[in-house]
């Protein structure tokens, strides 16, 4: 009895931890603050929200890479004296810089050589009068890159939903070059398109002035109407941004965005202005210049504005992509759709409803077939019950509405073990078998049947749990999780149950 009593006081510390796990679940607004454990997650189809499918231009991230890296070195070789005249992006992954004399060609391609490994030499001008050195990036680092920028893109993402404010949203990879949102409680599908496929791509150009050659030029809209012409050369990026407020300007009074840039883009932006007075700068926001104001005097604070006649949202909504940091690429909505928060409700009151019946016939079932054995068997079903949602709490897994489908066929493996072992126990005892050997035969005959069915489940449920998505990843891991503690139930608790209670009708015999 020793020994009962001590797989009695595990079952009953397990059954107190357990209860402790799910406290929040039950009652949520009876947690006190700084309570270890949170409750059970809710899919999105249970609780409302957006799904999303997007995909990356990842060649896209690849030009945009190239030309943020012949700003730098434009302004490195600059800084160097070694004569550059420009150095711009060409194509998906070449950069041409062109030098003032063909004298410092050696001297530039030792620099490069140095401090850009990842640029290959393609080509060089052969006379005096054609001083370019043409470079591309190599192979793998373009492969390496493209990759890096899907995985940048969920950090661009996840950071500007955290502007959102919602709770627990799923963000990863879905195939090689695609991302799956779920934002749980948010259903303005358009709001959050605007927010999420804004590139916030910030250039800043000089308007191209009336000695600019025509092949340096570019022609981009603007916000205002209209075209601007624009030198191609970027002067200075978006990643040159520390801070973007939403402010109202006291001289116009009208709602703009104020740029803080950091030290790097400070001293950029100080040595651009004093270099071009007199001259319009054009302040280009994916590829439409929202202003062009004139450089009167040198800034040297460090402080940009952005304007252009944006309404109060407009400008909060580009604050929050800008502050998030540009995305490495476009994206592109290939799949899209929002679930009602009143939907989610239902499927939760359905689910629950459906599993609830079913669980209560099948409890009656068992306890008017199989006696005081159908009540233990019911006791161990709870407790089944018990350990699977306490898993899902303690794994911090997400329960979706075929997750509560799982719950219910949790449910019907559980009282299928037992009633395995129950119909062994009985052919034990019309063979003449005593109580006490027909409940060790019984278990020990059904174990291997319970064993070898719940296994192959078990592995079908991992496969899908490593290869499914959404929903079908949601089912799986209740099943899985399932699967584990009605074998438990069956199996060790049910047989301690046995040897601990007797079960014994009113002439000894066992009650089953």
């Amino acid at each position: 009895m020793n020994r009962y009593r001590k797989h009695g006081i595990f079952l009953g510390l397990l059954t107190i931890f357990l209860s402790a796990v799910l406290f929040p679940t039950f009652f949520p607004s009876h947690v006190p603050q700084g309570y270890p454990f949170k409750k059970i997650k809710l899919g999105l189809d249970l609780r409302g929200g957006s799904y999303l499918i997007l995909g990356v231009k990842t060649e896209e991230a690849l030009k945009s890479h190239m030309a943020s890296i012949a700003t730098n070195l434009r302004a490195e070789l600059r800084e160097k004296k070694l004569g550059v005249l420009r150095a711009r992006q060409i194509g998906k992954n070449q950069i041409k810089i062109q030098l003032a004399s063909a004298n410092s060609i050696d001297d530039v391609k030792a620099y490069l050589k140095e401090n850009y490994p990842e640029l290959e030499l393609g080509q060089e001008g052969a006379t005096p009068n054609d001083p370019t050195l043409l470079y591309q990036i190599a192979k793998k680092t373009e492969i390496e890159y493209e990759k890096n920028s899907v995985t940048q893109a969920i950090e661009t993402i996840r950071n500007r939903v955290d502007q959102f404010g919602v709770a627990e949203p799923t963000i990863q990879k879905s195939g090689e070059d695609r991302l799956m949102v779920q934002l749980p409680e948010i259903t303005n599908i358009d709001e959050v398109k605007k927010t999420l496929g804004s590139v916030a791509k910030l250039d800043f150009r000089l308007v191209a002035s009336e000695s600019t050659p025509a092949s340096y030029t570019i022609t981009l809209p603007a916000k205002s109407g209209g075209t601007v012409t624009l030198e191609d050369e970027i002067l200075m990026s978006g990643d040159a941004i520390e801070s973007a407020q939403v402010e109202v300007s006291p001289r116009t009074n009208e709602i703009e965005v104020s740029l803080k840039l950091n030290s790097y883009g400070a001293q950029t932006f100080a040595r651009i202005t004093e270099e071009n007075q007199g001259r319009n700068l054009a302040i280009v926001l994916d590829g439409r210049v929202q202003s062009y104001p004139k450089i009167n005097e040198p800034i040297r604070e460090g402080r940009a504005v952005i304007n252009g006649g944006f309404t109060k949202a407009e400008a909060k909504q580009l604050s929050v992509v800008l502050r998030s940091g540009a995305l490495p690429a476009p994206l592109t909505f290939e799949e899209e759709r929002t679930v009602g928060a009143t939907l989610g409700a239902d499927s939760i009151r359905k689910g629950v409803q459906a599993s609830l019946i079913g669980t209560l016939v099948v409890l009656i079932f068992m306890v008017f077939y199989y006696k005081k054995s159908g009540l233990l068997a019911v006791c161990c079903l709870l407790l089944n019950m018990l350990v699977l949602l306490g898993a899902l709490a303690l794994l911090g897994a997400t329960l979706t509405l075929p997750g509560i489908a799982g719950l219910a066929l949790t449910v019907g493996m559980s009282v299928d073990a037992n009633v395995i072992i129950f119909e062994r126990i009985r052919e034990e005892l019309r063979s003449g078998s005593s109580v006490k050997t027909a409940i060790s035969a019984g278990f020990d005959r059904a174990f291997i049947t319970i064993v070898d069915s719940n296994l192959t489940t078990l592995l079908t449920g991992i496969v899908l749990i490593l290869f499914g998505t959404g929903p079908i990843k949601g089912f799986a891991v209740t099943l899985c999780l399932g699967i584990m503690s009605s074998m438990f139930a069956a199996l060790y608790a049910c047989k301690l149950g046995f040897e601990y209670f007797g079960l014994r009708n009113s002439k000894n015999e066992l009650s089953i």
